[in-house]
């Protein structure tokens, strides 16, 4: 089971770790310095912080035991500390161990948290982050220095409220994070196109169900019942404000630290994945932030370090550890001294979407972009092929198909159990593909890979994709980046325009970007295709697309190679044991599936999966159970649709409590039709029940 993180919910918090290894690329007596557990923890339930309009915040404090004042850490999420998440308490453990305040916080309307919640990043929830920072910060046992953590949600978090410069907050470790909610966020990506399986199928349809569980009786008083009424009547889906926006604009910058970075003051230590959803925005990060900062990089999915499938996992506890103790109380780690940038260089491994570790090596340095990185370009030429130079004039053209995409890694996954890609030459087959000679020496990809097409399409709207792979002696294909350009968006994500049918375009892909070390012998290949089937929207009109090359229009793929680095690799250790404070009961038998409908021309993707775990001190049984369904035609591109249900429940000594959503999204050539059903269960009898109808237009999606 995986960490809980924004995207990582459907699976219970309480992850069993994976095992440690050797970490390549780093010298066996390199050992940094460490942080050690020196301390006994004391654990503190439910503290309530007060916050400026009279509203308390619920603190689980995880502190060590014994007198003195230490730096505080804050998490902070509506993921419900006490009972879905709380298999995510052993890092705070780990925290406390070494000389820290470790504070899991709910966000308003969460948890055992009084208000209510009508949507994500609310301003006035980034202000109860300052509140909370700033009354932590003059408690007896803080030292007055406080900083946030966390991935995902509580990465976003992080950088909102440093961006609001509480005075007392003075170092941020976010992970898996972004600087722009519109562009690098679950909803719509960079190229304009909407999310398909994701919101619904995973995080907003299971937050529609989390945000109607009532706080724990326990922890939560006398107001227990006024709380969970308040929260029943007055929260609503994320996903309608979601689906109102479908282009950038004020919404969006809300919560968006991007362009202004020089809000944040304080120094930042970013960690991300180079297989996580949000590594563009990590990178883009590192590079304007002004303040003192660092950036590890990891061959990681949507999973925390010590967790990741696939790996090299390690104990990025520990970095933040040493860190924080610099920052926060003065002690010298040497982690200032190190080089700012460590990234793994990843190297080819047979395409498997269950791949364990992927093989490569840590490296280091001093600055991004690399000094003396240099372009390495590819023309699109005749018959398929990359050359060196344009070619002949002319066009190569395929037909829109709504389906492709399934070979494709799922974007940033959530629950999927294994979402690596897989072998891309199911794909490339209903592509545009071009391939390269056979590299001659070792080159090593660091940055962002560059894709400009010169295209046309008889469509109005048009998506274009495109993928980079490279190309095994063995003809494997092995996906290293992908994007995608709606085509009506080839000017602006706030004012779309559609295309004209026959008009070459010149469209410049937004790639994400890698570190990867192509070996002699291997090519790079670019597919290109309409569509990216489950994780973008299939665009609603039939296409013939032409992709044009030659001195005229020069479509061409530029690769960032980097020299060696000449500095030591990093020295990182493996995943600690850590405390755990559940028990894992069953589990559900997860399903990923796809079915091929040849009568009704049809593909729909199927995933389910669910489990339970036991509280510590006998506060029972977390249930958890979901599944999607997402379907898009190949006779017609603009029927496509995604249905998701989601339950999530306790069950104690006086019964049962379940929340059970079910959202669904319902495509026509004009419209979104978004539908949600909300009911509550007591044992098994109804006891709450409300529904939420949309419908939007389009918008040239």
């Amino acid at each position: 089971m995986t960490n809980h993180t924004k995207h990582s919910l459907w699976l219970l918090a309480g992850c069993l770790l994976a095992t440690s290894f050797p970490l390549r690329g780093a010298s066996p007596s390199a050992q940094p310095p460490t942080v050690k557990p020196v301390y006994k923890v004391r654990h503190d339930r439910a503290v309530m912080i007060p916050v400026r309009d009279g509203k308390r915040l619920s603190a689980d404090l995880f502190r060590p035991d014994a007198e003195g004042r230490f730096p505080v850490l804050i998490e902070y999420h509506p993921y419900r500390k006490d009972d879905v998440g709380r298999g995510g308490a052993g890092i705070f453990h780990y925290f406390a161990e070494r000389g820290f305040v470790a504070v899991r916080l709910d966000a308003r309307g969460t948890g055992t948290s009084e208000g209510f919640t009508t949507d994500e990043y609310r301003l006035l929830e980034q202000q109860d982050g300052f509140d909370a920072v700033e009354w932590l910060a003059r408690q007896s046992w803080s030292n007055g220095n406080v900083g946030m953590f966390g991935s995902s949600y509580s990465g976003f978090t992080a950088l909102q409220v440093a961006a609001l410069g509480p005075p007392h907050l003075k170092a941020i470790v976010p992970m898996y994070a972004t600087d722009d909610r519109y562009t690098d966020d679950c909803h719509y990506d960079r190229g304009g196109s909407l999310r398909m399986y994701y919101d619904v199928g995973v995080y907003g349809g299971w937050m529609v169900a989390m945000n109607a569980l009532p706080p724990m009786p326990e922890l939560a008083g006398a107001r227990w019942a006024e709380m969970w009424r308040e929260r029943l009547e007055s929260n609503t889906p994320y996903l309608l404000e979601w689906i109102r926006h479908p282009v950038d604009g004020p919404y969006w910058r809300n919560g968006s630290l991007r362009p202004d970075y020089d809000r944040i003051r304080v120094p930042v230590f970013l960690i991300a994945g180079w297989h996580d959803g949000y590594v563009n925005a990590m990178l883009r990060m590192y590079m304007h932030l002004k303040a003192p900062k660092k950036l590890l990089i990891g061959p990681w999915v949507h999973t925390q370090p010590h967790a990741s499938q696939p790996g090299p996992r390690i104990d990025w506890m520990h970095e933040a550890a040493r860190f924080f103790a610099h920052w926060l109380r003065n002690e010298d780690t040497g982690i200032m001294r190190e080089p700012p940038l460590a990234v793994y260089m990843q190297e080819y491994a047979k395409p498997d979407r269950t791949l364990d570790v992927i093989p490569g090596a840590w490296r280091a340095d001093s600055e991004f972009p690399v000094a003396g990185t240099r372009q390495l370009t590819f023309f699109l030429d005749a018959d398929g092929r990359l050359a060196p130079a344009p070619g002949a004039r002319g066009f190569d053209e395929y037909e829109y198909k709504a389906t492709v995409g399934l070979s494709n890694a799922y974007w940033s996954a959530g629950g999927v159990r294994h979402y690596l890609a897989e072998d891309q030459r199911a794909d490339e087959a209903y592509s545009l593909v071009y391939t390269s000679p056979p590299f001659q020496q070792e080159t090593h990809i660091l940055g962002w890979p560059q894709v400009i097409l010169h295209a046309s399409s008889t469509a109005r709207v048009a998506a274009f994709v495109a993928k980079l792979n490279v190309v095994a002696p063995d003809g494997a294909s092995l996906q290293l980046v992908d994007g995608a350009l709606n085509g009506t968006r080839r000017r602006s994500l706030t004012d779309p325009e559609p295309m004209r049918p026959g008009e070459i375009y010149e469209l410049k892909i937004p790639m994400d970007p890698t570190g990867f070390i192509i070996r002699p012998g291997y090519r790079l290949r670019l597919a290109i295709a309409g569509a990216d089937f489950p994780n973008l929207w299939p665009t609603p009109e039939k296409a013939t697309n032409r992709i044009w090359r030659g001195p005229d229009h020069p479509s061409r793929v530029i690769l960032p190679v980097a020299p060696r680095s000449n500095l030591p690799a990093p020295s990182l250790l493996p995943p600690p044991a850590l405390v755990s404070y559940v028990r894992p009961g069953s589990s559900r038998p997860a399903t990923q599936q796809v079915i091929h409908d040849q009568i009704r021309g049809t593909v729909t993707v199927v995933m389910s999966g669910g489990g339970t775990a036991y509280l510590d001190s006998n506060l029972g049984e977390v249930i958890s159970e979901q599944e999607f369904r997402v379907t898009a035609s190949e006779r017609n591109p603009a029927q496509a649709s995604i249905v998701g249900r989601h339950k999530v429940g306790f069950r104690r000594e006086d019964g049962l409590i379940e929340a059970v959503a079910e959202s669904s999204i319902r495509s026509t050539e004009t419209d979104f039709h978004l539908v949600i059903d909300l009911h509550v269960y007591r044992n098994g009898l109804l006891f709450f029940s409300r529904q939420w109808l949309l419908s939007e237009p389009r918008r040239l999606l």
